[in-house]
């Protein structure tokens, strides 16, 4: 076998188990799968922030949080239509929707079949939200929106 050959075999495998992860997640965890998985996720993403400088702006640290860079992600921001700006704010809250074209979880849906939405994408989710506040060092939260298998919906906000 070789060496390609190898590592192609390797990386289905590990998609498998990571579709059987994310379906057995909810049989042992119950309704509350999503929101532990996120908190699990984001409680990792704090304990093992990017080894960066703090940053003054969420696009910086999205982009310091997703260094695979365009191969595996390609997000963009929503703005409802009517609105003037992409960031809406109430109080000490700023928010953003942002579309997800491409992740690594979008291509796992499609090729094993696991569930866009799943507990893999809340504990993703709660990563990158942990990780992005501690570059920012303010409070960042994640909510999907909608998650489908051609793009998602995730709502970022920042709390002061």
């Amino acid at each position: 076998m070789s060496g390609s050959t190898r590592w192609d075999a390797q990386l289905k495998m590990l998609m498998r188990l990571a579709c059987v992860l994310d379906t057995a997640g909810d049989g042992v965890l119950g309704k509350g799968a999503p929101a532990m998985m996120y908190q699990a996720g984001r409680d990792a993403g704090l304990e093992h922030r990017p080894p960066h400088e703090p940053v003054d702006n969420m696009e910086a640290a999205l982009a310091q949080v997703l260094t695979e860079g365009k191969e595996l992600w390609m997000y963009e921001g929503w703005q409802e239509p009517g609105s003037d700006s992409l960031w809406s704010e109430n109080g000490e809250r700023r928010s953003i929707w942002m579309i997800f074209r491409r992740c690594p979880l979008m291509a796992l849906s499609r090729s094993a079949g696991s569930t866009p939405g799943g507990i893999l994408c809340q504990v993703l989710h709660g990563y990158i939200a942990g990780s992005m506040e501690a570059l920012l060092e303010q409070r960042v939260d994640m909510k999907v929106g909608h998650c489908g298998p051609r793009a998602c919906k995730v709502q970022v906000e920042l709390r002061s």
